[in-house]
Formats: structure tokens, C-alpha cells, sequence
């Protein structure tokens, strides 16, 4: 705003120094005008006719012709000088106008720039508190490429405990109001579009990460279990069934399917559904299984591995 005024006011002085320039212009002119009727006058006094009556009446005739253009004239040149007068006065006032109006931005770019040094400073400041209450709160952001997203880490309590990742994107409407578009994790087994949707209802990214924290706190040992036996053995989780399926024995060609509630492991516990020798359904295995405890998965395919180590 304030560089349009001052654009404004430098257009105005311009107009008025080109009006002033005419007004000069136009003031030079009537005064050669006036000089070329004086030196009519002159020639008219030296020239003298035969006819002396009329030499004078036409002299006379001719000088009140002079005296009323030049009184014409001088009235044009009073009025030019007026208007050139209140030309300077308007230039004049122009000018120190568009002065106070430079001063002015200069004074609101100082300012600004404080400011900016100020709040600068204090962003700093909140974004090192942020991130040590991230610390102690069990998150960490990590860098991410997508300018309008946030990528934080659930910080695992064992150096062997999965990770999970949770990104989220936002979006800002026309009012600058910041809105929660969507998210997603780094592990594709957990199961959180519920949380996703409740979430971007609400515009609650604080809500997603609360929710996420108590489901991943449930979800977090069998996926750490699962890791752990996937680094020995082919392992296929299948969520939808409560099943993992384990391939075992000496040739790999044993399939162990155990069953797993979704409350494991803070409530139930694993249990042997069968055992196949990699032949169909028609090759059931015996299975001998102990009267023993309540096992874990991990447990189980220890126990599974050694009793079909031969197979």
C-alpha cells in the first residue's frame, strides 16, 4: 500500500513539473509576442506618410491597437505568472509530501525488520523447546521432502523394537486456516484408517497421534515378534484371519499355522491350528502338542522348529 502512495505521489509531481514546463512555455511566447508589437510601433513612428492628418490618425489608430494587445498581454502574463507561482507552491508541497511519505517507509522498514529478528528469535527458541518436549513426549520429527507434511517417529524403548513412522499432510484454505488432509505409517500391517478418518474429520492431528500411540502400544509386540521370526524363517501374517503361517524343517517345506488373537499378547495366547508337509491338505502331520503353559509365538515356533528339524 505504502509503495503505491509513493508511486502515486511521483506521477503527481511529474504532471506538475510538465504543466509548469507549458506554463513557461506559453510565457515566453506572449512575452516575444509583446516585443514584436513594441518594435511595430517603432516602425510605425518612423515611417511618416505625405498625408500628415491621416499619417497621424493612422498612427494613433495603430498605437491604441498596440496599447490594447499589449494591456491583453499583460493581463495573460500576470495570470501565467500566478498560475506558475501556484505551480512551485504545489510542486513544493508535493515534493515534501512524497519526502515524509519516504521517511515514513523507511521508519516501517526498520520497524519490520525488528520485528522479523524478534520473531525469528522466538521461533528458534519454540521450535528447540518443541523438539525436547518431543523428546520426553516418545517422538522425533524426521526431515521430510513434501514442504506441506510432517514426518514423526514413535521412539522405540529397545534398540530391537520396530519402529513406526507416522506422515501427515495438511493443506491451507483461502482464510490461512492449516487443515489435516491425511496420513499414513510406515509399517502397511497396522491397521489405522479408522484413525485416519476420525482424525481429518476433526482436523485433530493431535487426536491421530494419541489414538495411534495407545494402538501401537497394543500392536507393537507381535509386530516385533513378528520381525524377529521373519529374520529366521518364511513368516506370512494374515491379519483378516488371525493366522501366521511359519514354513519350518530341514527343506522349508513344513507349514505351521497358528493361530493369534488380535488381543495378543496382553490378553489370549497362540495357538496350533495345523501342521502340513508341503503337500496339500491331505498330508496332515501329527501334532504332539505338550500340556504345557500358555505359550508365545515365538515359543511356539522354537518348539515347532525342533520337533520337525528332521522333516
Amino acid at each position: 500500500m505504502l509503495k503505491t502512495k509513493i508511486s502515486e505521489l511521483k506521477e503527481i509531481v511529474l504532471k506538475r513539473e510538465q504543466k509548469l514546463s507549458i506554463s513557461q512555455i506559453e510565457f515566453m511566447f506572449q512575452k516575444k509576442e509583446l516585443e514584436e508589437l513594441r518594435k511595430k510601433v517603432n516602425v510605425a513612428h518612423v515611417s511618416i506618410p505625405s498625408n500628415l492628418k491621416e499619417a497621424i490618425q493612422s498612427q494613433r489608430e495603430a498605437t491604441e491597437r498596440v496599447e490594447s494587445e499589449t494591456a491583453k498581454h499583460q493581463v495573460s502574463l500576470t495570470e501565467a505568472k500566478a498560475n506558475q507561482h501556484r505551480l512551485h507552491e504545489e510542486l513544493a508541497a508535493v515534493k515534501d509530501k512524497l519526502n515524509k511519505r519516504e521517511e515514513s517507509k523507511q521508519k516501517s522498514q526498520t520497524i519490520t525488520a525488528k520485528r522479523a529478528a524478534v520473531l525469528k528469535e522466538k521461533i528458534k527458541e519454540n521450535t528447540e523447546l518443541l523438539n525436547y518436549i518431543k523428546t520426553l513426549s516418545g517422538l522425533r520429527e524426521l526431515p521430510v521432502e513434501d514442504p506441506d507434511s510432517i514426518r514423526l517417529e514413535f521412539i522405540p524403548e529397545g534398540e530391537e523394537d520396530a519402529s513406526l513412522n507416522l506422515t501427515m499432510h495438511f493443506a491451507v484454505d483461502l482464510s490461512g486456516r492449516v487443515h489435516l488432509t491425511g496420513a499414513e505409517v510406515n509399517i502397511e500391517s497396522l491397521p489405522m484408517d479408522d484413525l485416519i478418518r476420525t482424525a481429518v474429520e476433526k482436523n485433530d492431528p493431535v487426536l491421530l497421534i494419541c489414538n495411534l500411540r495407545e494402538r501401537w502400544a497394543s500392536y507393537q509386540p507381535i509386530v516385533s515378534e513378528i520381525k524377529k521370526l521373519s529374520e529366521r524363517h518364511a513368516v506370512d501374517w494374515i491379519q483378516e484371519e488371525g493366522v501366521v503361517r511359519v514354513l519350518l524343517g530341514k527343506r522349508g517345506t513344513v507349514i505351521c499355522t497358528l493361530s493369534v488373537p488380535k488381543t495378543y499378547p496382553q490378553e489370549g495366547s497362540v495357538s496350533l491350528v495345523s501342521v502340513h508337509g508341503g503337500y496339500g491338505d491331505d498330508n496332515t502331520m501329527d501334532v504332539d502338542e505338550p500340556a504345557a503353559e500358555k505359550k508365545s509365538l515365538q515359543q511356539w515356533v522354537d518348539y515347532l522348529e525342533e520337533k520337525y528339524a528332521k522333516s
